[in-house]
C-alpha cells in the first residue's frame, strides 16, 4: 500500500462530464461532492471543468463551493480551455476562455482552486514542425495568461500520430525558467479502436517527456487497471498501472522505448511487484523516494471519468482493502 499509494495517490482528474459517462453537469457535480468524502479519496485529485461552462457550474455547485469554503476546504479544478485551427484562432480563444476562468476564481475565492489548464494545441502549430514557432506561439499564450493572472502549467495536448518534438523542445525551452509551467497531456484511447493508440507510439511520447523533462498528463481509456481487452472499444487498452510504473520506472532507468512498450503491454498485474519500500518489474525497481520524484517532475495525473471503476479494480487486484 505505501509505494502504491506513493505511485498512484492524487493521480485521478475526475471527467464525470465526458464519455463515456457523460453525466448531466449536477450529478457530475454530485459525485465529485460525494467522492471528496470516499475513504479511497487518496485517488482523486481535480475536477474537470470546460472553462466555458463556469458559469453554469457556479451556478449548480453553489451549495457545495459555500461548504467549501466554510471548511476551508477548496475544490481543486482543471479546466479545459478551447483552441482553434490557426494560432491566431487558437490565441483569441485561450483569452476568451481565460477571461472566464479569471471571472470563477474572483467570484469564488477560498472555494475553488485552479491547479492547471488542458489546452489542444492548435493544427498550424502540430503541422509546422517549427521549433521557433512553438517557441513563439508559447510565449505569447503565456503572456495572455499572465495578463490574467493565471500563473498555472498548462497541459498542451499533442497530436499522438504526428511528429510533436517542436512541440516538447519548446516546453523544455520554457521551463527552463519557469520550472513545470509548460507541459503535455497525451490521449492513449477513446470510444473506437482507431482512436487507441499504439503501445510504440505513447512509449515514444513517454521517452521524449522524459528526455525534455517536461511534466504530462493521461486521458482516455485509462478506467482498469492493466492492459486488457475492452470489449466496447474492440481492442486492448491501457491500464493506469501501466502507464505509472512505466513513467517511473522510464524515467528512473532511463528505459528505451521497447522496454516501456514491454510494460505498457504487460496485461499480468502479478509482474508488477509492490512492497513496503517500493516496486518492481522484471529486474527494474523503483523505490518510494523515485516514485515520489517522477510524479512531481514527470506523469502528474490522469483523466477518467470514472472514480470508482479503478478503485473497484484495485479492490479485485487485491492491491487495497
Amino acid at each position: 500500500m505505501d509505494a502504491l499509494k506513493a505511485l498512484m495517490s492524487r493521480s485521478l482528474d475526475y471527467a464525470g462530464l465526458f464519455p463515456p459517462a457523460k453525466l448531466p453537469l449536477n450529478e457530475a457535480i454530485a459525485e465529485f461532492a460525494v467522492i471528496r468524502n470516499d475513504p479511497n479519496s487518496w485517488l482523486l485529485v481535480r475536477f474537470v471543468l470546460p472553462a466555458v461552462r463556469s458559469g453554469d457550474f457556479a451556478q449548480e455547485a453553489r451549495a457545495q463551493l459555500a461548504e467549501a469554503s466554510i471548511d476551508h476546504n477548496p475544490w481543486h479544478i482543471t479546466t479545459l480551455l478551447r483552441s482553434g485551427p490557426s494560432i491566431t484562432d487558437a490565441l483569441e480563444l485561450l483569452r476568451s476562455d481565460g477571461l472566464l476562468l479569471r471571472g470563477l476564481l474572483d467570484s469564488h475565492s477560498g472555494a475553488v482552486v485552479v491547479d492547471s489548464c488542458e489546452v489542444p494545441l492548435p493544427d498550424e502549430l502540430i503541422n509546422s514542425h517549427d521549433q521557433e514557432l512553438a517557441r513563439s506561439f508559447f510565449n505569447e499564450a503565456y503572456r495572455i495568461l499572465d495578463e490574467l493572472q493565471l500563473k498555472i502549467p498548462v497541459f498542451w495536448e499533442v497530436n499522438l500520430n504526428k511528429s510533436f518534438e517542436h512541440v516538447a523542445f519548446a516546453a523544455h525551452h520554457l521551463n527552463m525558467s519557469e520550472v513545470g509551467r509548460a507541459c503535455l497531456k497525451f490521449r492513449t484511447g477513446g470510444l473506437t479502436a482507431s482512436a487507441v493508440v499504439s503501445a510504440e507510439v505513447l512509449a515514444h511520447a513517454f521517452r521524449l517527456a522524459q528526455q525534455q523533462r517536461v511534466p504530462f498528463k493521461l486521458t482516455a481509456g485509462l478506467h482498469l487497471a492493466m492492459r486488457h481487452f475492452d470489449p466496447a472499444v474492440g481492442t486492448d487498452v491501457f491500464g493506469f498501472l501501466n502507464v505509472f510504473s512505466a513513467a517511473v520506472l522510464g524515467w528512473t532507468h532511463q528505459l528505451s522505448e521497447t522496454e516501456l512498450k514491454l510494460l505498457l503491454e504487460e496485461k499480468s498485474a502479478n509482474a508488477i511487484e509492490f512492497s513496503s519500500e517500493g516496486f518492481a518489474w522484471k529486474n527494474y525497481k523503483a523505490s518510494i523516494a523515485d516514485i515520489r520524484n517522477v510524479r512531481s517532475i514527470g506523469l502528474k495525473s490522469f483523466g477518467s471519468c470514472s472514480f470508482y471503476e479503478p478503485i473497484e479494480d484495485l479492490k479485485n487486484l487485491k492491491l487495497i482493502p
